[in-house]
């Protein structure tokens, strides 16, 4: 929106400061007439402290514990080609995640009080929003160089392996680096931007691929990130940490000094506004809230009609066929996605590390939520199966028809020239996603059982075992995974699997029939 300045306005910080009075009063006159404690935030406050200081360091450990099962090539060269292949991924997929959270409202969060009050002109949007960007960036880094140095003291054998200075200098790098998602996120929500953050994770997600993949020597920049490859070893890490020192001091200005400026703070009052709804939603223990997180979903092929041969003999592939036809975006994204991660399973398979086989694993789950459009939009109708003749196993079976025939397409392109254990487990595993996505569907509120308080010694793991709850079939997929690699994809596995994979889709198809 146009800045209104007649030079005769209050500044903003003398507003807020009167605001947060006011709200500090009305607070304190609720409780005195309802007889609560005034200073719950100070206890809610005190709790995510306890909470960060008693499970941070086992995530430290695990995660420590995850780098440690990455076998780590001899020599400076391979080890740098290494980091810069993992940096480049991970900054992709966080880069994703900016995306994503641009949609639902992130990473610069207003609200529509706030829009309406504060960011309808009558305030600079940079001196409404400096607080919470200068907020993200010291979390961003925080969360950064606590991933960063549980990876290099995993990398180096253990805590007490890792020289202290790589432990600073990993901390310092990531936490410089953890700066550009949140730019990338942070353009996301200014129209004129949006595209350039698109290129940006686009690239960072090609590039961390073909390195990861190994389609690609050991650049120039892994060279010198390495910082013994080369006869300038001191020249070699000077201008390594030069240009990651640029790109993240620029990445923090830009969230700090422009970006706000460019915000559409319409779409972001909405986003979180969702994202809020979505989370009562998901308190109460309805999964399907998170489907509107995103916003409404935009639609390219509108002219695109139902197959007039299909539409007589199977109605439910046409209205699939014409669901892929109508985002076609969404439908190449998620079978590159599903290509990448049968090809991280191949690699897990013929000798790679296991975390490979379960990322691709969990890759193919993630792309088969697209595939399966049409089954989880029968699982949102009133009565499933009502609008058509015929049992509700045989309308799974209908819906079943296109992500059966996508998964096998993105088998077959990634198993060119592998071996027999390679397919099998790309096979298995693409199956076990498939009947995964069918037992989520089957059930998108969660029994009120979950919702028992369950007492231990750490407090009430009700929430937890709510949130596995939600997250059931990432966890079946990775728990499966992983027994698969460390197993071998023999016949036996791969036949436990695949029952696994039958017994989760009949699961779904009886929870279909109850509904």
């Amino acid at each position: 929106m146009a800045h209104v300045d007649d030079g005769a306005r209050v500044p903003y910080r003398r507003w807020r400061r009167w605001v947060a009075s006011l709200r500090r009063r009305t607070l304190a006159l609720r409780a005195a007439e309802s007889g609560g404690d005034p200073h719950d935030r100070v206890y809610l406050g005190y709790g995510v402290v306890l909470l960060a200081l008693v499970y941070g360091p086992i995530l430290w450990s695990a995660l420590a514990q995850a780098a440690a099962a990455v076998p780590v090539p001899d020599g400076p060269t391979a080890l740098a080609a290494l980091v810069v292949a993992g940096s480049a991924l991970a900054l992709g997929v966080t880069c994703a995640a900016g995306l994503a959270a641009a949609r639902a409202g992130g990473p610069l969060w207003t609200s529509p009080a706030e829009v309406t009050f504060a960011l309808g002109g009558q305030f600079r949007a940079r001196d409404v929003l400096r607080g919470r960007a200068l907020l993200l960036t010291l979390g961003a880094g925080a969360v950064g160089a606590f991933v960063a140095t549980a990876a290099a003291a995993g990398l180096a054998g253990g805590p007490a392996a890792a020289p202290p200075p790589v432990l600073l200098g990993a901390a310092a790098v990531a936490a410089l680096l953890a700066q550009v998602p949140l730019a990338v996120g942070s353009a996301a929500q200014a129209p004129r931007r949006r595209r350039a953050a698109v290129g940006v994770t686009v690239l960072l997600l090609a590039l961390g691929a073909v390195a990861a993949l190994g389609a690609a020597t050991p650049t120039a920049a892994a060279v010198a990130m390495s910082g013994q490859a080369l006869p300038g070893t001191r020249t070699g890490v000077l201008a390594g940490a030069a240009l990651v020192a640029v790109v993240g001091l620029l990445s923090a200005w830009l969230v700090v000094r422009v970006l706000p400026d460019e915000l559409d703070v319409d779409r972001a009052a909405a986003g979180q506004a969702r994202t809020v709804t979505a989370g009562r939603g998901l308190v109460g223990g309805d999964s399907g809230a998170v489907a509107d997180v995103l916003g409404p979903r935009v639609h390219a092929g509108r002219a695109a009609g139902l197959p007039a041969v299909l539409l007589r003999r199977a109605p439910l592939l046409a209205r699939d066929l014409l669901g892929l036809r109508r985002r076609p975006a969404a439908a190449v994204a998620t079978l590159v996605a599903g290509c990448a991660g049968a090809l991280l399973v191949r690699l897990g398979t013929e000798g790679g590390p296991a975390l490979a086989t379960v990322a691709g694993a969990l890759a193919l789950y993630g792309a088969a939520r697209t595939w399966a459009d049409g089954l989880h939009a029968f699982a949102a109708q009133p009565e499933p199966g009502a609008l058509l003749p015929g049992t509700t196993g045989r309308a799974v079976a209908g819906h079943a028809v296109v992500p059966v025939a996508l998964a096998l397409l993105v088998a077959a392109a990634s198993s060119v020239g592998a071996g027999a254990d390679a397919v099998v487990a790309v096979l298995v595993l693409t199956g076990l996603a498939l009947g995964a996505r069918v037992w989520v569907a089957g059930a998108t509120a969660a029994p009120p059982g979950l919702f028992t308080p369950m007492m231990t010694p750490n407090g009430d793991m009700s929430m937890l075992v709510l949130g596995a709850w939600y997250l059931r079939g990432w966890l079946v997929v990775a728990a499966a995974a992983w027994l698969l690699e460390r197993a071998g994809p023999g016949a036996v596995t791969a036949g436990l699997v695949l029952a696994l994979a039958a017994g989760l889709a009949a699961a779904g198809v009886r929870r279909f029939a109850r509904a």
